[in-house]
């Protein structure tokens, strides 16, 4: 079956808030309807002041006070069932923001990490927030506006019908022509606007995210305007696409304002004709002043009717984008526990490509139950991404990947989630307290669990000398941490995990030559007995390795202990070489050399 796009879509996302939203739209079409009814009663009043206008003593007062109290009746209905209509609006629509984030958000979890190299952090945080607001805002508003932006002309043209069909006729013709004119403006080219639209606007953003961040490299670095060239395009790009699209509809727009404008002016002629060639004067009178009232009362909603359909055109690329997610294929789950005999991990020729580029070909190695395996090379080898497999990030394109003898595609996420802990180079901590960061190694963790885990990662004391200690607030908007203690908190809260299988993306890399033998220390004795994986660019870490595998162009090309590559005399042995002689690398001595 053909899956949804546009409004029914999202009436289909609206789920069992549907039920919120035929009742706005049921109040909606009550307030809409009393919203009408002062048009009639005012012609009725009309109609008894004119017949009796050279007999004022003949005039019903009480007629005329009974259409009055409707009048007012009904602007007390219209205000209260349009709050009523806007509230259970209001309603459906933050329920269903509420679960459209939270289904993104389940979503993106469960969604491999391919997806995420192909989408920018700026374009997901586009859709979760401006597309999934647009949505919100278009139920919450939109959709009484429709119903009254539809419902009201309808309302009027038909009662013009039944007051004076020749000069409703006349009416309807200049509708019709303002409507043609309006249509031209929400065509099918309007989605594929709405969609270059939201490409334009995307761009601009995230060049002006990138200009931002990088705003310290930029003033060091240059005081070109060169520097500016992508910023500058991608501004000059949104201008120039809004201010073509504004031409584009500039005619159309202005067209159809002056037809509906001019529908006074088009009735009035007609209506005098008809007024002098009534069969009485005074009685059509009435009808004279409401089609010029109906006429004019014609111009809003008809206009507003117009501005939805481009909104409703955004919105539906809006829906469209979140649907770009929520239909993402995820990793095939077992539905079984798998029953794991031991940690060991096993790659059994293992091939991955991430689109068309291949990253690893013919990977095989087996790091045994409680051993040291270390992934060495240079930068765009493949050591992160033989890492990223082993917790299953993505699923290879061939080959097997084993822990404990069972195929990771049958070990389901959440029992390979609890058996590994991933410590990044790049750390991430939320916007939260540091005990609440370390605590999402292991939500059931004592608070003297935690600091004993801060105590091995070497954090305990920078973290006890802040001002609210374990209490203060970190991540986005919180105290600001130096790399280095970002890493330690990360690696705390891995110790706090205490996850039989441990991967380790150069776990020291901000860490001073301190606190990193602090580090290498403790963690030396808290991973006895566990398989680890490490990532090290500091050779001198992973000396008492169990196993090295020296991986470049793809493939693992040596393999062995510290002393056998060595031995070797092959490409560790020159990168073991060149990382110990830039140990002794001196920078007066290097700038004497060029004196």
């Amino acid at each position: 079956m053909k899956k949804k796009q546009g409004i029914p879509r999202l009436l289909e996302i609206a789920g069992k808030k549907k039920i919120w939203l035929i009742n706005s739209v049921i109040i909606a079409i009550i307030s809409t309807v009393a919203q009408f009814i002062p048009y009639i009663t005012i012609y009725k009043i009309l109609q008894e002041l004119s017949i009796n206008a050279t007999h004022p003593e003949n005039i019903n007062n009480g007629y005329i006070w009974h259409w009055c109290y409707i009048t007012l009746g009904s602007f007390a209905v219209y205000g209260i069932f349009l709050f009523i209509s806007l509230i259970l609006s209001h309603i459906a629509a933050f329920d269903i923001l509420y679960e459209l984030r939270v289904k993104l958000s389940n979503k993106l979890a469960k969604l491999p990490l391919g997806f995420f190299s192909n989408k920018s952090s700026g374009h997901i945080k586009k859709v979760m927030g401006e597309d999934v607001e647009r949505i919100e805002l278009f139920v919450a508003h939109h959709i009484p506006d429709i119903i009254s932006s539809i419902l009201f002309p309808i309302m009027i043209i038909t009662y013009m019908f039944m007051v004076d069909w020749r000069l409703a006729l006349i009416a309807m013709i200049v509708f019709t022509v303002a409507l043609t004119i309006g249509a031209s403006m929400n065509n099918s080219r309007m989605k594929i606007i709405a969609q270059e639209y939201i490409k334009v606007l995307g761009k601009m953003n995230g060049s002006i995210v990138e200009f931002v961040k990088g705003i310290q490299v930029v003033k060091v670095f240059t005081n070109s305007t060169k520097t500016f060239e992508r910023l500058n395009k991608n501004i000059n790009d949104y201008q120039k696409f809004s201010f073509n699209i504004t031409k584009q509809w500039a005619g159309p727009y202005i067209g159809f304002n002056f037809v509906l404008a001019a529908t006074i002016l088009v009735i009035i002629p007609p209506a005098i004709y008809f007024l002098i060639t009534a069969d009485s004067y005074s009685e059509y009178v009435p009808t004279v002043l409401m089609f010029i009232v109906l006429g004019g009362s014609m111009f809003f909603p008809m206009l507003k009717l117009i501005w939805i359909g481009g909104v409703i055109s955004q919105v539906s690329v809006g829906v469209n984008e979140v649907d770009s997610i929520l239909f993402q294929k995820e990793l095939q789950q077992s539905t079984s526990r798998a029953q794991i005999k031991n940690y060991s991990i096993e790659f059994d020729n293992v091939s991955f490509s991430y689109e068309k580029e291949v990253i690893l070909k013919n990977i095989s190695f087996t790091a045994s139950e409680g051993t040291i395996t270390a992934l060495v090379g240079p930068s765009g080898g493949g050591k992160t991404t033989i890492a990223m497999l082993t917790a299953r990030f993505w699923d290879t394109a061939a080959g097997e990947i084993k822990i404990g003898g069972v195929p990771l595609r049958q070990i389901p996420s959440d029992q390979l989630m609890d058996i590994i802990s991933f410590v990044f180079q790049d750390s991430i901590l939320f916007f939260d307290t540091i005990e609440e960061n370390i605590r999402m190694g292991n939500s059931d963790a004592s608070f003297e669990d935690i600091e004993k885990a801060a105590i091995a990662a070497q954090c305990h004391e920078f973290i006890s000398n802040l001002p609210d200690g374990y209490n203060t607030l970190v991540g986005e908007g919180g105290t600001y941490l130096s790399g280095g203690e970002q890493q330690r908190i990360s690696l705390a809260r891995a110790i706090l995990k205490d996850a039989p299988i441990i991967l380790l993306d150069e776990a020291t890399a901000y860490s001073d030559p301190e606190n990193e033998s602090k580090i290498l220390e403790s963690f030396s004795h808290l991973i006895k007995g566990k398989t680890v994986i490490v990532i090290a660019h500091r050779l001198n870490t992973i000396v008492s390795s169990n196993q090295i595998l020296y991986i470049n162009d793809k493939i693992i090309q040596e393999r062995g202990t510290q002393a056998n590559l060595l031995k070797q005399n092959g490409r560790y042995a020159k990168m073991w070489n060149a990382y110990t002689t830039a140990q002794d690398w001196v920078i007066g001595k290097q700038i004497g050399e060029y004196k």
